[in-house]
């Protein structure tokens, strides 16, 4: 009886070990597909980029300040 639920234990840990070892090793497979489909010249910082992340900040700051002067 023992003996059963311990082989019942090793399968049950060797499949769910297996099933992650799998899952790894497809989402790197994934990851390297990915970013070789993906040209990186569309992530190119410019000058442009940069003033545009300001005002996001500016923006979403204001925001923020809105936010709390409401509550």
């Amino acid at each position: 009886m023992i003996g059963e639920s311990i082989n019942f234990m090793i399968l049950g840990m060797a499949t769910v070990f297996s099933f992650l070892l799998i899952m790894i090793l497809i989402l790197r497979i994934q990851a390297y597909i990915i970013s070789r489909l993906v040209a990186d010249d569309n992530f190119s910082s410019s000058s442009e980029t940069i003033i545009n992340d300001k005002k996001k900040v500016a923006v979403i700051s204001a925001a923020i300040e809105k936010h709390k002067e409401n509550k």
